[in-house]
């Protein structure tokens, strides 16, 4: 009798203990994440503080976007975006350190780049360690896709082409401008952009007959613009930042210069640059990887105009391509997600790199290192203090005011 309690005791036991896993089980199952977070270590205070912000909105419109639609459909279920950020201060150093601590303390699902080609450089590095995705929203310096990484996608085409649109409407003038200069500091992304500028100016038959890297950060180009002045060249390009930008337009009009055209990869779409110079900026050209004329459009936010309206509607003015640039990076990584089905880095890798599409931004397709092939930059020139897009054609809203009076 006794050993027949025990044993009825045992299987009660055992039942129990069956019954205590599947509640477990069942709890580890109410326990699966219902968001999914995204991590990203942006320039809000430093030296990079001014574009940072912009590309943190960016990446606070695509998350507002996609939550109010119900979120991003993985499989059969609907999840909400959670994006976790922080400040790099405009350091490289810290800016790696703080993607290890998202990916290893704050558990993110995948990572949203950066502002700048050296913090991402810097990032990347962390993040193909722990095998997450990082799309590099603002970063096209070639040496960050040089290193056989397989986790790091571009949203900009390499930085190296950003001139080509400017160069080509130089080409296409008359007369042609054979003598051309080149100017950047000597940062990671401006002296690529001004190799690739070189390159290509020589490729299409100019003469560059004055090119210099000057330190990053200087406060007097007198000599430089002296030197572009005796060269004899008739256009120039400037790599440089919105302060280097203003800097060489005023010494330009101090040393009594006369270009032909004058080009800068940054600073004439702000306001900033207009308030300064005045009448000065008047038929100052700048190249840019989006514009909101454009003619663009996807699912999501639309067409690229009805984007800067809802940027500018929850930001203010002041929106330049480096905002929409942060947005684009979460709607591909979205795309990618939902195509996949899944939050499993390596399904969506193989989603991202067979995408061949376009949306609000433009085109994208990435090579096998991880770089946006398609698309390109616009030319677009400040006449009468409105911003016109004046190259290539087929994107233009004004044709060139050329020879700059």
């Amino acid at each position: 009798m006794n050993r027949m309690l025990r044993k009825l005791a045992l299987g009660l036991l055992a039942l129990s203990l069956l019954a205590g896993g599947s509640l477990f089980a069942a709890g580890q199952k109410e326990a699966e994440p219902q968001v999914i977070k995204i991590g990203a270590s942006v320039s809000l205070t430093g030296g990079l503080a001014r574009f940072g912000n912009m590309v943190k909105n960016g990446y606070e419109l695509w998350k507002e976007a996609v939550n109010a639609k119900g979120g991003i459909k993985v499989g059969s279920k609907m999840m909400k975006v959670e994006i976790v950020s922080y400040d790099d201060q405009s350091d490289n150093q810290t800016s790696a350190k703080l993607t290890e601590k998202l990916i290893t303390e704050d558990k993110v699902n995948f990572l949203l780049g950066p502002y700048g080609s050296g913090p991402t450089f810097a990032t990347t590095a962390i993040a193909e360690k722990y095998n997450i995705i990082t799309i590099a929203t603002l970063a096209n310096a070639s040496n960050i896709y040089a290193r056989g990484f397989k986790n790091v996608f571009s949203v900009l085409p390499p930085g190296t082409k950003i001139f080509y649109s400017f160069i080509e409407m130089l080409a296409a003038q008359s007369p042609v401008p054979k003598k051309v200069a080149i100017i950047a500091p000597n940062d990671l992304f401006p002296t690529s952009v001004a190799k690739g500028a070189k390159a290509y100016a020589e490729g299409k038959g100019f003469e560059v007959v004055y090119y210099e890297e000057y330190p990053k950060g200087v406060k007097d180009l007198s000599s430089t613009i002296l030197k572009i002045k005796n060269s004899g060249a008739e256009a120039l390009m400037g790599s440089g930042y919105l302060e280097e930008a203003i800097l060489t337009v005023r010494q330009l009009k101090e040393q009594k210069v006369s270009l032909k055209a004058v080009g800068f990869t940054t600073g004439p779409e702000l306001a900033d640059f207009t308030n300064a110079l005045g009448t000065d900026a008047n038929a100052i050209c700048g190249v840019a990887w989006w514009m909101p004329q454009m003619k663009y459009s996807d699912p999501l936010f639309g067409t690229a105009e009805a984007y800067a309206k809802a940027y500018t509607a929850k930001f203010g003015e002041g929106l330049a391509y480096q905002g929409a640039g942060g947005s684009q990076g979460g709607l591909l990584l979205q795309m990618a997600i939902e195509k996949a089905g899944s939050l499993d880095n390596d399904k969506v890798r193989e989603a991202l790199k067979s995408y061949d599409g376009s949306t609000f931004w433009g085109p994208v397709k990435w090579d096998a290192t991880g770089q946006n092939i398609a698309g390109g930059a616009v030319t677009f020139q400040i006449q009468e203090g409105v911003i016109k897009t004046v190259w290539p054609k087929q994107a233009a809203g004004a044709a060139p005011i050329y020879p700059k009076p």
